[in-house]
């Protein structure tokens, strides 16, 4: 792992330890071991269960979408690094996981330019299919917090689709981009990223991609409907929808606040909105968020780190050289690394 990465890998450890720290206070820390003694531990393997069909489908869907950008790689090479990119869930907004394209240039060659709008596209597919299974929730339930996120994620989302997508403006803007000194000298590698970015959200394969997204996220919210089924929620279809409704606007709010993997900001939405809609107490609330984002976020940290211990060289390429410092700044295959 580069020191780059290690030091944010640290720094998002801290940011947790604070917060659930923070989430173990407001719960009483008593009263919470109780709770989580109390929890039917028996349905742990089908929470994980559910949280690796989250994980399937996506990695169907980052598969899929590198053959859409012409990337020939076999379906085990995609695994691996689809493992390794768990780990970089611990960056600042996921920007890490552009690291990605990285390793997919050292095994394919494939210039970065060319594979980046794949994760933008995975993260973006993903914040669609989760406004869908939260849309009905929206409407029923009078909370502003999580309808000013759901209206930034989908503005944003549907911002970039449409620019993408009218094809003059686009190029419009790239011609004009193309001009400006400092952006003359990526003029290839951002047409390059137009080129993929427009394949990729073509109508046919954003409603591939979506549908994937929602398969695969229900997956997790229902992992979260029996880790509050265990804490004390009631077993009907009424209240599995509203616990999918949590998980899924409590992530949303996590990408928007940007912060490492969500932190703090799904936790908090996950045990604010089940106590205000599901008639948790704190103590069960809390712990229904700390168990969930075990079972899901870091149990993909977990297996993130595995992959990376078995596999690092698909980081670190097959002459040893380091991955760089930032994907982001630097687009062109022949300017990273």
């Amino acid at each position: 792992m580069t020191s780059d990465l290690r030091r944010k890998f640290l720094w998002s450890l801290l940011l947790a330890f604070l917060v659930y720290i923070g989430l173990i206070l407001y719960a009483d820390w008593q009263a919470l071991r109780a709770v989580l003694s109390d929890f039917p531990w028996r349905w742990l393997p089908a929470i994980l269960g559910l949280t690796l069909l989250n994980y399937g489908g996506r990695l169907i869907k980052w598969h899929w979408y590198l053959g859409l950008v012409g990337v020939r790689i076999s379906f085990w090479e995609s695994a691996r690094i689809f493992g390794i990119g768990f780990l970089m869930v611990l960056t600042p907004g996921k920007v890490g996981e552009f690291f990605k394209s990285v390793m997919v240039r050292n095994l394919t060659g494939a210039p970065v330019a060319q594979t980046a709008p794949v994760v933008l596209a995975e993260r973006m597919t993903d914040g669609l299919a989760m406004l869908l299974l939260a849309g009905v929730g929206l409407f029923a339930f009078a909370d502003a917090t999580a309808r000013l996120a759901a209206a930034a994620a989908l503005l944003g989302i549907v911002g970039v689709i449409v620019v993408v997508q009218i094809r003059p403006l686009a190029l419009w803007l790239l011609r004009i981009g193309e001009g400006l000194p400092v952006v003359r000298r990526f003029a290839h590698s951002l047409a390059q990223l137009y080129e993929s970015s427009y394949t990729l959200f073509r109508p046919a394969n954003l409603l591939i991609a979506v549908g994937i997204g929602v398969v695969s996220w229900l997956g997790e919210g229902l992992a979260y409907f029996l880790v509050v089924r265990g804490m004390g929620a009631e077993a009907t279809i009424g209240a599995a929808l509203i616990a999918i409704f949590i998980f899924s606007i409590s992530s949303i709010i996590g990408a928007v606040v940007a912060t490492p993997g969500g932190l703090g900001g799904t936790e908090g939405s996950l045990v604010a909105l089940s106590e205000q809609l599901l008639g948790l107490a704190r103590t069960p609330a809390s712990a229904g968020a700390l168990l969930v984002r075990f079972a899901t976020l870091w149990f993909g940290v977990a297996l993130g780190i595995v992959s990376f211990a078995l596999w690092p060289h698909l980081l670190t390429g097959s002459e040893g050289k380091t991955a760089p410092k930032s994907i982001l700044g630097k687009v062109d295959d022949g300017m990273v690394g």
